[in-house]
């Protein structure tokens, strides 16, 4: 998800009060002008004045809506393509539940290049090995996973401290060699394609790694000084000398906290300037670190200490490239530690919920590692990245559906990339073909609900859409999307993909008119065709 407050690098927002800030909830006067219609007459009316207002005369509206059976009730330039934001998310998790099916976890090792001496000297190198599991977070503590801005960040990653647990009962009290970071398990850019540089520093853009932890970021709080002219005190969590702070900011008597952050892309040295005001509240916010991979040595190496285990060598962090020369066998070293991630049915909950951008680019990175043969050459004769061996098995299991994937534009896994292009029509066509899936069940309880949970929390209260429709939102500036499913008054089962490009004004206007159509379908309780 990328959320809907545009965000720069060097001239931040004023007052964030929150990275996650919900769309405002369905109003009373949208419900009142969500008259039940008649008949699809008047429903395809109605959907029409909508879209043909005035203001939105330079905007692009693709809008299909069909029956469980495929039938069609409303379609405006469904075969069209739109950015489609985080509803790149329904293609990704259709094809992983498919492909890995809801029970599938994933592996996290530690292992050790040598055998620990009965001094409990380790005279090698310990390899923190990532196999692409989201779950190394605070956020998966507790039975259900949180939104960033609902958690209470700790100084410590739970999971990271269980790890070191486990290898101090191997016995291990100095480690000679290096501890590395070794996320070689994917291949290519940490990056998605056509992601624009200035999401890049917050979380929503954070690098994406094979061993990823606290979903590669950090949590700052700040904290104005108790005298006008002090510097505020700012703090970072979990507790970690990975990143550095150079704290520009001052107190200031009065007026609107104006912090400003900025993370150079090749650095951990986070700036923060601007001004708090002596009684304002804590700011806060969540930023992506640089190389992951070393960022979760970097943890693990500190809370060995915290155990007295010493660390003599260095930590570094080891990708495919380095790997080229060296590969991996774990058959020649020791497991110490392993951790095991929730199982894919969890892992998607939050990715549809929450709209979680990393969480989705390691399942299509997964795909491609685990679906297609390794050593694949791209036209350059390189080896070709995870992520594009996870978009040529997304773009076979479009074929098996009847979609062409040629005719789309699949570049990431999330949304974030607007180089992706997708049809109302492709939507809806995965759509239905999930609701004869063996895995529908899992699929269809991770889609957030109308007014009840993750992005459409506040959205459609008040109409008979709420806790009614599921589905996936869509946000990124100028382009919203919704994509699911709705059940009408008469308990018939409605497909619809809704997208909205291209339109300058405030985003909340298009949200509007797609809550409008949801609920109007909602409280339909005539026949369909």
């Amino acid at each position: 998800m990328k959320v809907t407050h545009k965000f720069k690098v060097l001239l931040i927002i004023i007052a964030l009060s929150s990275a996650l800030a919900p769309t405002p909830a369905y109003s009373q006067q949208q419900a009142q002008q969500t008259v039940r219609p008649q008949n699809l007459d008047d429903i395809k009316g109605r959907i029409t004045e909508l879209i043909d207002q005035d203001k939105f005369a330079s905007a692009r509206w693709g809008i299909r809506i069909i029956t469980r059976e495929g039938t069609p009730v409303f379609e405006h330039d469904a075969d069209k393509t739109f950015i489609p934001a985080s509803n790149m998310k329904l293609y990704t998790t259709a094809v992983a539940l498919d492909a890995f099916g809801p029970d599938y976890k994933i592996m996290t090792s530690v292992y050790a290049t040598r055998r620990t001496g009965k001094n409990g000297i380790l005279r090698g190198d310990l390899i923190f090995y990532g196999r692409g599991d989201p779950n190394l977070s605070s956020r998966f503590e507790n039975d259900d996973p949180k939104r960033y801005d609902e958690l209470t960040p700790s100084d410590l990653v739970p999971v990271i401290e269980q790890i070191a647990d486990r290898i101090k009962k191997q016995g291990i009290r100095v480690i000679s060699g290096d501890l590395i970071g070794d996320d070689s398990y994917f291949t290519g850019d940490l990056l998605g394609q056509g992601w624009e540089w200035d999401d890049l520093q917050f979380y929503y853009g954070a690098e994406v790694s094979a061993l990823t932890v606290n979903d590669n970021v950090v949590h700052f709080t700040v904290t104005p000084g108790r005298k006008i002219d002090d510097r505020p005190a700012i703090t970072v969590q979990p507790l970690t000398g990975y990143v550095q702070i150079a704290n520009n900011t001052k107190t200031v008597a009065n007026g609107p906290t104006r912090i400003g952050i900025n993370r150079p892309l090749n650095s951990n040295t986070v700036q923060f300037f601007g001004t708090i005001p002596r009684t304002a509240k804590e700011f806060k916010v969540y930023i992506a670190i640089h190389d992951p991979a070393s960022f979760a040595a970097t943890l693990l190496k500190e809370a060995l200490e915290r155990r007295k285990i010493r660390v003599r060598g260095k930590v570094r962090g080891l990708d495919s490239i380095a790997r080229l020369g060296i590969p991996f066998d774990p058959s020649k070293l020791i497991e110490v530690a392993t951790v095991q991630s929730q199982p894919l049915s969890e892992i998607l909950k939050v990715i549809n919920k929450q709209s979680q951008n990393l969480h989705t680019e390691l399942m299509l990175r997964l795909l491609g590692t685990c679906h297609k043969e390794a050593g694949t050459l791209d036209e350059y004769g390189h080896p070709k990245s995870s992520a594009d061996l996870g978009n040529e098995v997304r773009g076979q299991f479009l074929e098996k559906i009847g979609v062409d994937p040629q005719s789309l534009s699949l570049r990431d896994g999330s949304g974030l990339s607007r180089k992706n292009l997708v049809t109302p029509h492709s939507t809806t066509r995965l759509l239905e073909f999930m609701l004869t899936h063996p895995h529908f069940n899992s699929f269809h309880d991770s889609l957030v609900i109308a007014g009840i949970d993750g992005t459409l929390e506040r959205r459609m209260r008040g109409s008979l859409a709420a806790n009614n429709f599921r589905g996936k939102t869509g946000t990124l500036t100028f382009a919203s999307a919704l994509s699911g499913y709705v059940t009408t008054k008469k308990g018939h089962l409605l497909i619809i993909s809704i997208m909205g490009n291209n339109y300058p004004g405030p985003g909340r206007d298009v949200t509007s008119v797609i809550d409008q159509i949801c609920s109007m379908l909602a409280e339909y309780d005539g026949p369909l065709p």
